[in-house]
């Protein structure tokens, strides 16, 4: 059954531009790939129709984003995790990070 519905998704043969049946893996491969890149052209100096300056805002004060993760940010996190949602990697869900962390903080969360 397999053997069947490999010689139908096959390509057999192909025929170039000066009619010449091509056979072989390599001459198909290449005759499929010259066919590829002449249909999607090529395009040397691509024209750029827009101000990109003008488009993207320079960034300033971009130093928050390398800094540490403060304990009251972690704490705003867990808070505002759902309890009922599905485990993560390790198994554990958010209830019980929230439970474990409420025991080492004595109760805060």
């Amino acid at each position: 059954m397999a053997t069947i519905s490999y010689r139908r998704n096959t390509i057999s043969q192909l025929r170039d531009d000066n009619d010449n049946w091509v056979i072989d893996h390599h001459g198909k491969a290449v005759l499929l790939y010259v066919a590829y890149k002449n249909r999607m052209g090529v395009s040397l100096q691509p024209q750029m129709h827009f101000d990109l300056d003008s488009l993207i805002q320079p960034l300033v004060d971009l130093e928050s984003l390398v800094l540490p993760f403060t304990t009251e940010e972690i704490d705003h996190i867990v808070k505002c995790l759902p309890t009922d949602k599905a485990p993560g990697l390790d198994g554990f869900n958010s209830m019980f990070i929230k439970k474990m962390l409420a025991n080492d903080q004595g109760g805060l969360l």
